[in-house]
């Protein structure tokens, strides 16, 4: 049975999971949001890399849009993911840098010929919005009353009460999705987050440039461990005279 566990753990550690999320500001296709979230076991328990690739052209009202992000991610036992992002916003281009240690968080913007890194204490922040799309962090919404979130696209924080929205339905791909929805209020407004059982973000609605933008998952998200089959092949039988 041990080795079992460690088969089906195996297995699951190496299967990366493939995201797309479709962006649109009130009903209108904005772009994509595409990640790729790799596991590797570490010393300390599974290590997951967050690759995300958002690309946004289009006009949101009176407002041109042209927005790219790059961002890598790094996620480890009950740490807050330590990442680094660079975008594109219509032109100007800018780094995020953020980074946890045991005495305080590390955070570097780069821009408009400038590098400005900041220390700050522990109790500053909570978690950034990389956690927000890993599915196995012990850091989710659902662990906080308040929290304080480090955003990997401008460097700053925000703090505000979550509210639990409870348990609801999504129809994504054709299919029906539970949720577990959680709201954020913050000094930029109220975003709202949704995930499958498997803490998948299934959809979430949040500002971006000022303005209030929707990203939903274009199929329905992968399952957890339990619904990976494991291969076992049949034991040998060995036959003995008598």
């Amino acid at each position: 049975m041990v080795a079992l566990l460690a088969l089906t753990s195996a297995l699951f550690a190496a299967e990366p999971h493939q995201l797309t999320w479709d962006v649109s500001v009130q009903g209108q296709p904005l772009g994509t949001r595409k990640a790729t979230i790799k596991y590797t076991e570490g010393e300390l328990g599974m290590r997951r890399i967050i690759e995300s690739w958002t690309e946004l052209d289009g006009q949101a009202g009176p407002i041109r849009v042209r927005y790219r992000q790059r961002l890598t991610a790094h996620a480890a036992s009950r740490e807050p993911a330590a990442f680094q992002s660079v975008i594109d916003e219509n032109g100007s281009l800018r780094e995020v840098q953020g980074r946890w240690t045991p005495s305080g968080w590390m955070v570097t913007v780069i821009g408009d010929g400038q590098s400005r890194t900041v220390e700050m204490p522990l109790d500053r922040i909570d978690l950034s919005t990389c956690d927000l799309v890993d599915p196995s962090t012990t850091l989710s919404l659902s662990q906080f009353e308040t929290v304080r979130i480090l955003s990997a696209e401008t460097g700053q924080v925000a703090s505000g009460p979550v509210t639990p929205l409870g348990i609801s339905e999504l129809t994504i791909g054709g299919e029906s999705v539970q949720v577990t929805g959680y709201a954020w209020d913050s000094s930029q407004g109220r975003s709202t987050f949704y995930y499958s059982p498997d803490g998948f973000l299934v959809r979430y609605e949040t500002q971006l440039l000022g303005i209030p933008m929707i990203a939903v998952l274009d199929a329905p998200p992968p399952g957890g461990v339990d619904d990976f089959p494991v291969m076992v092949s049949p034991s040998a039988v060995d036959e003995l005279p008598l």
